[in-house]
């Protein structure tokens, strides 16, 4: 009596296609698996993986702790661009208060004094403008330019500054996880 063997076949995929697969799901949004796997591209050699292949690969190769990485880091930049933003705004708004001061100043020269309220309020409304402006995007600035630390460091004196004089701060804590292990 002849005992069959059965063989197992492995589909042994390149590392390149591996990252080209998590790429397209990544870019497709993060899809089901179920609907993923039907619009994958083929490999290098006319294969298409199984659900159950891209299942291990999404396991094995961490692809939901790599988009949570990919997401952070999109979120990053959206929130750097949004305070470059608003610093170009200030700065735009420092510069509108200096010219609002230069106008002031020439109206009162051509005309003297005899009806330059408009004028003198307009020197002090600009100096206003481009002195909180100023003020407001150089600290954004700093802060930008800070560390971890540093920016804790400035936290926590505000806070005893604010607890010293008495006032209530509304807030919750929120633990957060550090994804990276601490060398010591």
């Amino acid at each position: 009596m002849a005992i069959s063997k059965t063989k197992k076949v492995y589909k042994n995929y390149s590392k390149t296609y591996r990252q080209n697969c998590f790429n397209a799901w990544y870019s497709k949004g993060r899809l089901g698996l179920d609907s993923f796997v039907k619009e994958m591209d083929e490999d290098e050699y006319g294969r298409t993986p199984s659900l159950a292949i891209v299942m291990n690969w999404r396991h094995e190769d961490s692809w939901d702790v790599h988009a949570d990485d990919l997401d952070a880091k999109a979120e990053a930049i959206v929130d750097d661009e949004l305070v470059n933003h608003r610093v170009l705004m200030l700065k735009q708004m420092a510069s509108k208060g200096k010219e609002l001061q230069k106008m002031g100043i020439e109206w009162i020269r051509e005309n003297k004094f005899d009806t330059s309220s408009s004028a003198v309020s307009a020197i002090f409304k600009g100096a206003e403008l481009e002195r909180t402006s100023r003020g407001i995007s150089e600290r954004l600035v700093k802060m930008l330019k800070m560390s971890d630390e540093t920016l804790l460091l400035e936290a926590q004196k505000l806070l005893e500054k604010a607890s010293d004089s008495g006032e209530i701060i509304d807030m919750e804590a929120v633990e957060v996880e550090d994804d990276e292990e601490e060398v010591e």
